[in-house]
């Protein structure tokens, strides 16, 4: 499995890369469009940025379960964004 700061990196990549800002990469990842980012939509993202699909599922849990302020197993846009600039300014 890749390194916590691999998979932080190709996080970063994917949405630095491929959108314009944040909530850009919110809105894309945000299937059903409820405003939130279910596990599965979470998957999805990570899945995109190249993370081993079996892994998928651990590191969104692991995500939610450090990131998730309001422990509701979704991130709301305020979480997202939290979280994305905790990311941006890890790696």
């Amino acid at each position: 499995m890749a390194s916590k700061k691999e998979i932080l990196n190709k996080l970063r990549i994917l949405i630095t890369q491929n959108f314009d800002n944040i909530e850009d990469a919110f809105h894309f990842f945000d299937k059903n469009g409820d405003g939130q980012l279910e596990k599965n939509e979470l998957k999805n993202l990570i899945r995109e940025a190249e993370v081993n699909r079996i892994f998928s599922g651990i590191v969104a849990s692991k995500m939610l379960n450090e990131l998730d302020n309001n422990d509701d197993d979704k991130f709301n846009w305020k979480e997202f964004k939290k979280a994305v600039n905790t990311l941006l300014n890890e790696v």
